[in-house]
This record gives structure tokens, C-alpha cells and sequence, in this order.
């Protein structure tokens, strides 16, 4: 008996063993590893293209804005409607010039309540150092208790303390009251007005961008790749086409820092002022590398999902999706490949129906 329940046990076993490597695909042919392709069911019909090597110019135009190093957001540091506008974007302003002003009757008020509180309190102040005086005189001569001058005193040290509270919320008031006409920090040029007549101005909101004049500068996002081209002094040719402009110039300032999302670093190169020309205007920077041989494709071969991008490389009849990274776009609809595809690879344009 005991023997039979061991055979059924080994038996179990063997079998469990069996089914586990049935599921694991112990009994089936193994596929190798590495690239798995798109197979098409017959050699595709689309058309194809040759990834090529083509010797650039060396030469790299980039989108930009306009900016003005020097410039300030002009903000309302009381609450009130805006009731008088003196200044429109373009204008040229000297510092102390009105911009706006403010509604400040309710400020005004203010000053006036202050104005009477610290009447009153100079008279309570009188009243305290005339019998203060009093005290101390008839104390010296012994006609007056310690306690009596005591108070005496401190009723004249709380008047003294009330009427200096009282001036300083006076002087406030009018600060206050000051702070309804808003004037320009600096001599320079309204690049943005950010309010309207009968606009609610509250404390920190912008009401007017003025720039200096003479700061103004193309400020560039460029490729991380370009960076060894990229220093201060490097000779740049800025072009602003509302404003018809196109002029040489230097890189003032690159900063090294890279913007993870868009892989770039921000150059800055300054504009002589002229007539047209102000923050937020569209412009190119162009600069120059060194001439090299890169590899090529048409645009429209380049499939995009997301950040990823990707070409169908033909492989001996297969399909296979190949993973690459785009540089600069080249003239004739075409676009520099980095990386993943070498030059004489044919590429998939068109894969057709099998």
C-alpha cells in the first residue's frame, strides 16, 4: 500500500513538472533575441529612398524674440479704478513722466481721518505735559504723593507715544495718497500697456512694461548640439522681418544651462535700437559651424509620436522599424539624421498594402 502511494506521488510529479515547462515553452522551437521587424507579407511596394551624405554649409538659422535686457513691470501699490491714462504703448517717457491715475478718494479720507487723529493727539500730548509739569513741580516741593506723579508721568509718556502713532499713520496716508499717480521708473519706452480705463488696480498688478532704450537683444533657443559653435564674441547676423532689419552682431551672452524638454541652451546677441524695432517681435539668428558631411533624409519619411522618432529601414526584404535623432532642417525638404541610420540605407517613404 505504501509503495503504490509513492509511485502515484512520483508519477504526480513528473507530470507537474511536464506542464510547467509545456507552459514555459520548453517544448517549442526558440526565436533568437535582437531586433524584431515589421515583416511584410511580400516585399513592400512604396517607395524607397537612400539615407545620403550630404555636405552642409555649416551655416544654422534659429527662430527668436525680441527682449529688452533693461525692463520694468510697472505694478499699482493701492487699490482703487484706474480713471486717468496718460501713456500708450510706443510712447518715449522721461523718469517722474505720469503714466496713470488712480481713484484715491477713499485714500484721501484716510489722510483726513489721520490728519484729525493726530490733532487730537498733540492736544491729549499738551494736556499730558502741562500736568505732567504740574506733578513734578508740586512732587519736588513735596505738595504732591509719589503715586500722583507717577501717574502724571505715565499719562504724559502713553500721550507722547499715541501722537507719534498718529504721525506715522499720517504719513502713510499721504504715501498712500502719493501712490495714486503712477509715474515711469527711468527715462525709456512703453512696450506694453496692461490696463484700461475703469480697470480695478489692486497692489502688485502691472500696469505698463517700460524698457530702456539701447537694451534690446534676440534671445534664441538652439540645439544642445550646437553648443561647441556657440560663445560670447562668436559673430551672429541677426534678421527682424517686420522691422526690415538685418545686421551683423556678437553673441553677448550664451547660457550653459540646458532646457530638459526642448534639449537647448538660450543665446542672447544685442540690436542696435531703430524706428519699428521693440520687444516680442519674431527674428532669426543665424551663425556658422564648420562644414561636414551628414547623413540625410527626406522630411516626410520621419515618422514622429511624441518625442520619439523613427524610419522603416529595408532589410534584405524586411521592414524593420529603426529608431532615430534628427538634427537641423535642411533645404529641398530634407533633415539631418544624427543618429540610428547610416548613409545608403534604403528607407520605407510609402509602405504599400500587401
Amino acid at each position: 500500500m505504501t509503495r503504490n502511494k509513492i509511485l502515484t506521488a512520483i508519477v504526480g510529479f513528473v507530470a507537474l513538472v511536464g506542464v510547467l515547462i509545456w507552459v514555459r515553452g520548453g517544448f517549442h522551437s526558440k526565436v533568437p533575441g535582437g531586433e524584431t521587424p515589421l515583416r511584410a507579407a511580400k516585399p513592400p511596394s512604396g517607395k524607397t529612398v537612400t539615407a545620403e551624405l550630404m555636405r552642409t554649409t555649416g551655416e544654422v538659422t534659429v527662430s527668436g524674440t525680441v527682449v529688452s535686457r533693461e525692463t520694468a513691470r510697472v505694478a499699482a501699490r493701492i487699490l482703487g479704478y484706474v480713471v486717468e491714462l496718460k501713456a500708450e504703448a510706443g510712447d518715449k517717457v522721461r523718469k517722474g513722466d505720469v503714466l496713470l491715475r488712480i481713484d484715491t478718494k477713499d485714500v484721501a479720507e484716510r489722510e483726513a481721518q489721520a490728519k484729525a487723529a493726530l490733532e487730537s493727539a498733540k492736544a491729549d500730548l499738551a494736556q499730558a505735559r502741562t500736568d505732567f509739569e504740574r506733578y513734578k513741580a508740586l512732587f519736588e516741593k513735596e505738595a504732591a504723593s509719589k503715586k500722583a506723579y507717577d501717574d502724571a508721568r505715565t499719562r504724559y509718556e502713553v500721550a507722547q507715544a499715541a501722537e507719534q502713532r498718529a504721525a506715522a499713520a499720517l504719513d502713510e496716508a499721504k504715501t498712500n495718497l502719493s501712490y495714486g499717480t503712477v509715474t515711469a521708473p527711468f527715462d525709456g519706452i512703453v512696450s506694453e500697456r496692461l490696463v484700461n480705463l475703469g480697470d480695478l488696480a489692486t497692489p502688485g498688478r502691472a500696469l505698463f512694461a517700460v524698457y530702456m532704450p539701447g537694451t534690446l537683444e534676440l534671445v534664441a533657443p538652439v540645439g544642445e548640439q550646437y553648443y561647441p559653435f556657440l560663445k560670447p564674441g562668436v559673430a551672429v547676423t541677426v534678421a527682424i522681418p517686420s522691422a526690415d532689419l538685418k545686421e551683423a552682431t556678437t553673441i553677448r551672452e550664451v547660457v550653459p544651462q540646458r532646457e530638459e524638454k526642448t534639449r537647448t541652451i538660450t543665446v542672447k546677441a544685442p540690436i542696435k535700437e531703430r524706428e519699428g524695432l521693440g520687444p516680442g517681435l519674431y527674428g532669426t539668428l543665424t551663425f556658422e559651424t564648420r562644414a561636414e558631411s551628414v547623413v540625410v533624409i527626406p522630411k516626410d519619411a520621419l515618422k514622429t509620436i511624441g518625442q520619439l522618432e523613427s524610419v522603416q529601414v529595408l532589410e534584405n526584404g524586411t521592414v524593420v522599424l529603426r529608431h532615430v535623432r534628427t538634427g537641423r532642417a535642411l533645404p529641398d525638404n530634407r533633415v539631418e539624421i544624427l543618429s540610428g541610420l547610416n548613409a545608403g540605407e534604403k528607407v520605407v517613404m510609402e509602405q504599400g498594402r500587401p
